[in-house]
């Protein structure tokens, strides 16, 4: 067999295989279908805050955690973005994220707090994020307050 028809043959079956790895437009759209599971975790880790002020929710917030016995690593005034851990018997990470609402006439805050967990003889330590409902009420609780007595500087 001549070597440019095996090549032609060759470039054809990688062609077919390649092509039966293009996903679906119904895969495509499921992809960025938010599952149940995701709606609800949403649900749970966000609020929206009636003010335009942003710099008084990340202040807020900072105290918050702080209040809630965490240690501030990293804050990105810029990004709203703001990071903290402690340790209560296991070690937790609070991951807050302060952005403007969508409508701009309100502030939207998204806290997620996670569980360290060591993995011995690894570099890398695993994060299990914490889905009880009362961590994040009283974080959203005491935010509130927080931002209340910060706007009226009590």
């Amino acid at each position: 067999m001549d070597t440019g028809i095996r090549r032609r043959a060759a470039l054809a079956g990688v062609c077919a295989t390649l092509a039966g790895c293009v996903p679906t437009a119904q895969q495509q759209a499921e992809a960025f279908t938010p599952t149940a599971t995701a709606t609800t975790a949403r649900a749970r880790e966000s609020r929206r805050f009636d003010t335009r002020d942003l710099n008084l929710m990340l202040q807020a917030a900072i105290g918050t955690l702080q209040d809630l016995g965490y240690t501030i690593e990293e804050t990105q005034a810029q990004h709203g973005v703001i990071v903290g851990s402690k340790l209560s018997g296991a070690r937790f990470r609070a991951q807050i994220v302060v952005r403007p609402g969508a409508a701009g006439d309100a502030i939207a805050v998204r806290a997620t707090f996670q569980r360290i967990i060591p993995r011995p003889g690894a570099m890398l330590a695993f994060g299990d994020t914490v889905t009880e409902p009362e961590v994040y009420q009283t974080f959203f609780e005491k935010l509130a307050q927080s931002a209340f007595l910060t706007a009226h500087e009590i």
